[in-house]
């Protein structure tokens, strides 16, 4: 096996990076995070990205285009392990295509005999009996599979996975700190300066995603839940895009029907300067599991609108499952008024959620742990 350093290990990751997701790029940063933490530069770390300059230039590491099969196992070739994840690759509710490309780089690396990890992997749903039969059979040949909730390893065992050690960790995202020169101007900017920057613990973000049967989406739901939202608190909303371009245009198509236009934060944030804005805010309502993170990273309260068992689970993981409803099917006036409750015992939430963070930060960093185990790695020196 060649390297382009002698002697130094090298690590191919694969996700859904360089799609514009600020969820998928904050497990890349988390990755790349708990990697400099444990070993600094020791380890030469290689993403997979639909947008590789992209890429290299967010996260300072080594990139090469995705869907360039022959690069891809080049790269694999030439590693000494193959990380799958994080975040929701192996699922086929977006599409059976997605699953069967992430199965398939995995494939490679076992006829290349180099061994995969799947790391903090949310897993499933897996609707199809073809997907789970591909799932079962492709994790059962992994070195190890961490997974970021109990619903993930509940999945798996229900599957037949039983051969790899499967240990439930955190989402990479968990090890990451905020970049906070970034936020006043930002919150400024979303504002356009009609209140002071220093408000921002008074806000309350809202991180909303199109989802379902676009003819029939609830988005007048969601601007009544904001509406309401503010009047029962007596605090601005601030909507967070977390997917650029989607979520931004269905922001815009929220604020087209609102009386009072919603601030919205229009630049593409890096994740941590994403969870430098969530840091600064009173209350996070979202349905992007990422913002959720952000908040409970940032020991900031949070309501979430489950659109997905992951966004459940993580709720569950942080001991905050009172605060969820389904995205479809809820009140406006109740929601509203739970989130109130919320903000005003936000001091006592904050410390419970400072408890979990610290808790899941360790684990974070846990699934860096076993990767470097599996290359023979040792962590540096404290």
């Amino acid at each position: 096996m060649s390297h382009e350093t002698a002697g130094s290990k090298r690590v191919v990751i694969s996700g859904y990076y360089g799609c514009g997701n600020a969820g998928d790029e904050a497990v890349l940063a988390g990755i790349v995070s708990s990697f400099n933490s444990l070993v600094g530069n020791r380890v030469e770390l290689t993403a997979l990205s639909q947008n590789p300059d992209e890429t290299r230039r967010l996260h300072s590491i080594q990139s090469q285009n995705r869907m360039d099969l022959r690069t891809v196992k080049r790269q694999i070739a030439s590693s000494d392990l193959l990380i799958s994840g994080g975040g929701s690759l192996l699922q086929d509710v977006t599409s059976l295509k997605s699953l069967l490309y992430y199965l398939y780089v995995m494939r490679i690396a076992a006829a290349k005999r180099v061994p995969y990890m799947l790391y903090a992997q949310g897993i499933g749903p897996l609707n199809r009996p073809i997907s789970r039969k591909m799932v079962s059979a492709v994790a059962n040949r992994a070195a190890s599979i961490t997974v970021r909730d109990t619903g993930s390893l509940g999945l798996l065992r229900s599957i037949g996975v039983n051969r790899p050690p499967i240990e439930v960790t955190a989402d990479p995202a968990f090890a990451l700190t905020p970049d906070t020169d970034c936020t006043d101007r930002v919150i400024s900017e979303a504002l356009q300066d009609s209140e002071s920057p220093t408000s921002g613990r008074k806000m309350i973000g809202v991180s909303l995603r199109p989802w379902g049967d676009p003819a029939n989406s609830p988005i007048d739901t969601y601007l009544r839940l904001v509406e309401k939202i503010q009047s029962h608190t007596g605090r601005t909303c601030i909507i967070l895009p977390m997917h650029h371009p989607d979520d931004l245009d269905f922001s815009d198509r929220l604020n087209a029907k609102a009386r009072t236009q919603v601030p919205v934060v229009r630049e593409r944030l890096t994740p941590v300067q994403a969870l430098a804005i969530v840091s600064r805010l009173g209350c996070v309502v979202a349905m992007r599991l990422h913002a959720l993170i952000f908040a409970a990273r940032a020991a900031v309260p949070a309501f979430a609108l489950s659109y997905d068992p992951k966004v459940t689970e993580l709720m569950k993981l942080i001991g905050a499952e009172e605060n969820v409803a389904d995205w479809n099917d809820f009140d406006p006036d109740d929601v509203a008024v739970r989130i109130a409750n919320l903000v005003s015992n936000s001091v006592s939430t904050s410390e419970a959620l400072n408890a979990h963070s610290a808790n899941l930060e360790k684990r974070a960093l846990r699934n860096c742990e076993i990767a470097l185990e599996l290359i023979g790695s040792k962590p540096s020196s404290s």
